[in-house]
């Protein structure tokens, strides 16, 4: 019985599914016996085993009436078996009834309950068994009335099913209360066996008596054929009924046979209780009520191993999803790496066309100092416009240069409201409402007044006919429910700056990247796509998050997380430069190390013109072969990304055992961070952040000769 249909398989997996609207039976495996065409293997089997038993009968006709001995244990372990079997056989139809909801299988299910109730009184009143005359003050023909009432009672159930299925078939079953279905059964089955044990108990003396002091009497034939009539006709319906078969109409069909030659053997062709007719039919009983819980048992089995199949093929599909998800995250990142890299060549082609065409005229103009003088300072405004387009790029990419420091956020929102009207100009009205309880936080305070500046200057963009903006602070705690809903933030406590405008809003497609570097919905030239990525990654920077809230036509709120710091905050105020510090001429020798050899010439040119003597190099080994030299160094200047497989670091370290007070300043376009990370950088080395200006370099440096 190993094969199966296309059509069984389908049933499995509209079981699976479980939909709950879906209007067709429902196909679980003892459902699926009642609907499922049976295979043609199955076919066979059925086939045989009704030779096989066919076979047997006719052996056993000419010995049905030889006597045996009397085995007073057969009895009760036969009714035992036939009652458990059919009990388990209606428990199983009657789930595949609430299943299916077929009441074809409800009456069969309520035939072998039936069945299996009966042999309860019919043990009980056997005579001899457990007293002479049996129990329940019944006589000595009632435990034969009801052995003939239960052979013939189950095909009448079965003639039912078989009747009520075929109308049942092609109709559209709806909802009903099963479970009250069910229970109605079960109590009719109950009275139906009821009401026979009383008549055949309580009214004996009114029944013929067809058990004589030697065997059957004549009435037993009159009472045994219509019975066995019975099994004949069910086993008629059965076979008239058109083709394919159920699987549980063709194993139906197998135990009206078994019956039927049961029936044959026990009360037609043997003589009486306890010859072979009557031990052999009962055995044939026995059989025909095991058919169909083996059947379930295969097909239980059969189903365990289809379920092991799916969830096998599910595992298959699980880990081709995986990849299937890793190849479009891959194809998403290629993507943003192309978005990236065409947003950056864009904008830095136009710096460069601006910087080239200036110097090419500068060149030119050699005789006129004034326009040379204009001409420098436009080139110079496009370099720094590239400068800051860069330190967009190191924030979003969380490796600008960081100077964290612990800082109250109201001070700094208070120290740039000022510049916030001068660049949103005044159709948009400013709110700030401030937390007079501000926790501190530790960041980089020019970060955050970008950061601000970039939600600001979005917000204005978003109300062309003017608005509010709202800049609030507040002191909020993220607990582990809330950071559960968002894998990027860890749960503790945060100062939460939202900027909100009652701007235009985005549409869910826009919101979804609003983060992506280079993605903007402002017209060409009007931006660079980097304003929110800024405020990505300065928040992500800082050991926060950032969230977005916007709906079409109402307004966006952006909202800043970031994390309190138990320090004490430091006053923020402009800090006068010296005389000495901007003017004074420098002294002393600095070794430059730099693997560009025109970043090389510009700085030590620089470093020339602020007095210094400079001594240059441009990797890791050539720098130490100078300082292992007795010329005298007062500060190494080092790039921390150079040749030779020794960072700059790495570099500092080496130095300083050869020279234990040199001095050591580093300079990268790295962050602090990723570089301790990523080249071990140790915390007591100071860096400036490329590209530096003239006179943030001379600061820095007399900052660190000086100290």
């Amino acid at each position: 019985m190993r094969g199966r249909s296309a059509d069984f398989a389908a049933n499995l997996d509209g079981c699976m599914t479980g939909n709950v609207n879906d209007r067709r039976p429902l196909k679980a495996s003892n459902t699926a016996l009642a609907i499922v065409p049976a295979p043609i293997e199955e076919q066979r089997w059925a086939l045989a085993i009704c030779i096989a038993l066919f076979g047997g009968f006719c052996a056993l006709i000419p010995f049905a009436r030889v006597p045996l001995p009397r085995v007073e244990a057969f009895i009760p372990i036969y009714d035992s078996a036939l009652a458990l079997n059919n009990l388990v056989t209606a428990g199983l139809l009657l789930v595949g009834f609430s299943r299916s909801r077929l009441r074809a299988v409800l009456v069969l299910a309520s035939g072998y309950l039936f069945t299996a109730l009966m042999a309860l009184p019919h043990m009980a009143t056997f005579p001899g068994l457990f007293s002479a005359s049996g129990l329940l003050g019944g006589g000595p023909q009632t435990s034969a009335w009801l052995d003939a009432l239960r052979h013939g009672g189950f095909p009448l159930f079965v003639i039912g099913y078989a009747l009520l299925k075929r109308r049942e078939a092609e109709s559209v079953r709806s909802r009903m209360d099963t479970g009250g279905h069910v229970v109605l059964a079960t109590a009719g089955a109950v009275a139906v066996v009821f009401v026979l044990t009383l008549i055949v108990t309580a009214g004996h003396q009114l029944l013929p008596r067809i058990v004589g002091d030697d065997g059957y009497a004549t009435a037993m034939m009159a009472v045994s054929v219509p019975v066995w009539l019975f099994s004949l006709v069910a086993l008629a319906i059965f076979l008239g009924s058109r083709p394919p078969y159920s699987i549980l109409d063709l194993w139906l069909m197998v135990v009206l046979c078994a019956w039927v030659f049961g029936i044959a053997l026990s009360t037609v062709i043997n003589a009486g209780p306890f010859d072979i007719g009557f031990y052999a039919g009962r055995l044939y009983d026995l059989f025909a009520a095991s058919v169909v819980p083996i059947v379930f048992l295969v097909e239980a089995s059969q189903l365990y191993g289809r379920l092991d199949e799916a969830r096998a093929i599910a595992e298959q599909r699980n880990v081709e999803l995986a990849r299937s998800r890793e190849e479009l995250a891959q194809a998403q990142r290629l993507e943003a790496i192309g978005q990236l890299t065409g947003g950056v060549a864009h904008d830095f082609n136009n710096l460069l066309t601006v910087v080239i065409g200036n110097l090419e005229l500068i060149s030119r103009a050699r005789g006129d100092p004034e326009k040379i003088d204009h001409l420098a300072e436009s080139a110079m405004k496009a370099a720094r416009r590239g400068e800051h387009l860069v330190r967009q790029l190191l924030t979003y990419a969380r490796r600008q240069i960081n100077h964290p420091q612990t800082v109250n956020l109201n001070q700094l929102i208070t120290n740039i409201e000022n510049l916030m009207h001068r660049v949103i100009g005044e159709q948009i009205e400013i709110v700030s409402l401030l937390s007079p309880i501000l926790a501190p936080v530790q960041i980089d305070p020019a970060q955050f007044e970008t950061a601000i500046l970039n939600l600001a200057i979005n917000s204005r963009d978003a109300m062309a006919a003017g608005g509010r903006i709202t800049i609030e602070t507040r002191n909020v705690t993220i607990d582990r429910q809330h950071a559960a809903n968002d894998p990027e933030i860890t749960p503790g406590p945060y100062v939460m700056v939202p900027v909100s405008d009652s701007g235009a809003g985005m549409t869910p497609a826009v919101l979804a990247r609003a983060f992506d570097p280079f993605f903007t919905t402002k017209e060409t030239g009007k931006g660079s796509g980097l304003g929110l990525s800024q405020v990505y990654g300065f928040a992500k920077t800082a050991g926060g998050c950032v969230n977005i809230y916007s709906e079409p036509g109402i307004g966006t709120t952006v909202k800043l997380y970031l994390p309190q710091s138990s320090n004490r905050p430091i006053l923020l105020e402009p800090v006068a430069e010296t005389a000495s510090l901007q003017s004074a001429s420098g002294q002393g020798t600095i070794l430059v190390v730099e693997d560009d050899e025109d970043v090389l010439a510009v700085t030590a040119e620089s470093l020339r013109e602020l007095g210094y003597e400079v001594v240059t190099a441009t990797d890791a080994a050539q720098a130490l072969e100078i300082l292992r030299g007795g010329q005298p160094i007062d500060l190494l200047f080092s790039d921390v990304i150079i040749p030779g497989g020794t960072n700059g670091a790495q570099l500092a370290v080496t130095a300083r055992r050869v020279r234990p007070a040199l001095t050591v300043l580093l300079t990268s376009g790295y962050t602090a961070a990723a570089l301790s990370l990523e080249h071990g950088l140790p915390d007591n080395l100071n860096v400036v952040g490329k590209p530096y200006q003239r006179d943030e370099l001379a600061k820095k440096l007399r900052l660190a000769i000086g100290g």
